[in-house]
Protein backbone atom coordinates (compact mmCIF):
# COMPACT_ATOMS: atom_id res chain seq x y z
CA UNK A 1 0.00 0.00 0.00
CA UNK A 2 3.07 2.31 0.63
CA UNK A 3 4.38 1.80 -2.58
CA UNK A 4 1.59 2.21 -4.37
CA UNK A 5 1.34 5.80 -2.24
CA UNK A 6 4.63 6.90 -2.84
CA UNK A 7 4.38 6.32 -7.11
CA UNK A 8 1.12 8.04 -6.88
CA UNK A 9 3.04 10.91 -5.03
CA UNK A 10 5.82 10.84 -7.27
CA UNK A 11 3.53 11.01 -10.22
CA UNK A 12 1.96 13.94 -8.95
CA UNK A 13 4.27 16.07 -7.16
CA UNK A 14 6.10 17.13 -10.18
CA UNK A 15 3.04 18.62 -12.07
CA UNK A 16 2.20 20.68 -9.50
CA UNK A 17 5.64 22.87 -9.50
CA UNK A 18 5.28 23.14 -13.50
CA UNK A 19 1.49 24.63 -12.69
CA UNK A 20 1.80 28.63 -12.81
CA UNK A 21 0.50 30.77 -10.12
CA UNK A 22 -2.06 33.64 -11.11
CA UNK A 23 -0.20 36.81 -10.92
CA UNK A 24 -1.68 40.37 -10.19
CA UNK A 25 -0.57 43.21 -10.63
CA UNK A 26 -2.08 46.82 -10.55
CA UNK A 27 -1.15 48.91 -13.45
CA UNK A 28 -1.37 52.64 -14.55
CA UNK A 29 -1.53 54.54 -17.81
CA UNK A 30 1.53 54.13 -19.69
CA UNK A 31 3.24 51.47 -17.05
CA UNK A 32 5.02 48.48 -18.42
CA UNK A 33 3.16 44.88 -17.64
CA UNK A 34 5.16 42.96 -15.12
CA UNK A 35 4.59 39.74 -17.22
CA UNK A 36 3.34 38.86 -20.76
CA UNK A 37 -0.90 37.77 -20.35
CA UNK A 38 -4.60 39.27 -20.93
CA UNK A 39 -4.91 42.72 -19.02
CA UNK A 40 -8.40 43.51 -17.87
CA UNK A 41 -9.92 47.08 -16.83
CA UNK A 42 -12.08 47.49 -13.90
CA UNK A 43 -15.27 47.25 -16.30
CA UNK A 44 -13.92 44.03 -17.51
CA UNK A 45 -13.63 42.61 -13.96
CA UNK A 46 -16.49 43.54 -13.36
CA UNK A 47 -18.28 42.13 -15.81
CA UNK A 48 -16.69 38.53 -15.51
CA UNK A 49 -17.51 38.56 -11.60
CA UNK A 50 -21.04 39.52 -12.62
CA UNK A 51 -21.23 36.67 -15.22
CA UNK A 52 -19.82 34.20 -12.53
CA UNK A 53 -22.03 35.66 -10.22
CA UNK A 54 -25.02 35.05 -12.99
CA UNK A 55 -24.13 31.40 -13.76
CA UNK A 56 -23.57 30.44 -9.98
CA UNK A 57 -27.48 31.84 -9.48
CA UNK A 58 -28.50 30.17 -12.51
CA UNK A 59 -27.44 27.05 -11.63
CA UNK A 60 -28.80 27.37 -8.41
CA UNK A 61 -32.12 28.02 -9.41
CA UNK A 62 -31.84 25.23 -12.03
CA UNK A 63 -31.01 23.27 -9.24
CA UNK A 64 -33.93 24.39 -7.05
CA UNK A 65 -36.25 23.76 -10.23
CA UNK A 66 -35.27 20.14 -10.55
CA UNK A 67 -34.97 19.70 -7.07
CA UNK A 68 -39.32 20.46 -6.99
CA UNK A 69 -39.63 18.71 -10.32
CA UNK A 70 -38.24 15.55 -8.61
CA UNK A 71 -40.25 16.34 -5.23
CA UNK A 72 -43.59 16.60 -7.22
CA UNK A 73 -42.51 13.77 -9.05
CA UNK A 74 -41.94 11.64 -5.81
CA UNK A 75 -45.06 12.71 -4.62
CA UNK A 76 -47.47 11.39 -7.66
CA UNK A 77 -45.66 8.26 -7.01
CA UNK A 78 -46.20 7.95 -3.45
CA UNK A 79 -49.65 9.73 -4.04
CA UNK A 80 -50.62 6.55 -6.61
CA UNK A 81 -48.92 4.20 -4.90
CA UNK A 82 -51.33 4.67 -1.78
CA UNK A 83 -54.47 5.07 -4.32
CA UNK A 84 -53.15 1.35 -5.21
CA UNK A 85 -53.06 0.13 -1.61
CA UNK A 86 -56.25 1.85 -0.77
CA UNK A 87 -58.36 0.02 -3.79
CA UNK A 88 -56.78 -3.51 -2.73
CA UNK A 89 -57.90 -2.49 0.95
CA UNK A 90 -61.11 -1.78 -0.27
CA UNK A 91 -60.98 -5.05 -2.98
CA UNK A 92 -60.25 -7.39 -0.14
CA UNK A 93 -62.85 -6.44 2.30
CA UNK A 94 -64.99 -6.41 0.44
CA UNK A 95 -64.29 -9.89 -0.31
CA UNK A 96 -63.95 -10.54 3.68
CA UNK A 97 -67.31 -9.36 3.88
CA UNK A 98 -68.52 -11.78 0.48
CA UNK A 99 -66.92 -14.81 2.23
CA UNK A 100 -68.03 -14.03 5.92
CA UNK A 101 -71.62 -13.61 4.43
CA UNK A 102 -71.28 -16.75 2.40
CA UNK A 103 -70.08 -18.78 5.44
CA UNK A 104 -73.00 -17.34 7.91
CA UNK A 105 -75.24 -19.02 4.91
CA UNK A 106 -73.53 -22.01 4.22
CA UNK A 107 -73.81 -22.58 8.81
CA UNK A 108 -77.58 -21.67 9.00
CA UNK A 109 -78.62 -24.06 6.58
CA UNK A 110 -76.30 -26.73 8.14
CA UNK A 111 -77.18 -25.85 11.85
CA UNK A 112 -81.00 -25.43 10.69
CA UNK A 113 -83.22 -28.53 11.79
CA UNK A 114 -84.61 -30.30 8.99
CA UNK A 115 -88.59 -30.68 8.49
CA UNK A 116 -88.76 -34.39 9.14
CA UNK A 117 -92.93 -34.30 7.82
CA UNK A 118 -93.57 -37.63 10.33
CA UNK A 119 -96.48 -37.28 10.82
CA UNK A 120 -97.22 -37.32 7.29
CA UNK A 121 -95.16 -40.63 7.05
CA UNK A 122 -97.08 -42.10 10.04
CA UNK A 123 -100.32 -41.50 8.20
CA UNK A 124 -99.19 -42.52 4.71
CA UNK A 125 -97.87 -45.75 5.93
CA UNK A 126 -101.70 -46.29 7.89
CA UNK A 127 -103.08 -45.82 4.55
CA UNK A 128 -100.61 -47.89 2.76
CA UNK A 129 -101.12 -50.81 5.29
CA UNK A 130 -104.96 -50.66 4.90
CA UNK A 131 -105.10 -50.09 0.68
CA UNK A 132 -102.60 -53.33 0.93
CA UNK A 133 -104.87 -55.04 3.40
CA UNK A 134 -108.09 -54.81 1.69
CA UNK A 135 -106.27 -55.31 -1.88
CA UNK A 136 -105.08 -58.92 0.02
CA UNK A 137 -108.78 -59.71 1.06
CA UNK A 138 -110.19 -58.81 -1.95
CA UNK A 139 -107.34 -60.94 -4.29
CA UNK A 140 -108.10 -63.72 -1.71
CA UNK A 141 -111.69 -63.70 -1.77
Amino acid sequence: MNKIISIILILIIPAIGYAEVPQISPLNKNDRAPFSGVLYNPTAVAELVAQREALIKQHQLFIEQFEKQMQANCDLQVDNLSAEVDICNDKYNHMLGVKNGQIEQLQNLALEKPKSHSEWWFLGGILTGALITVGVVYATK
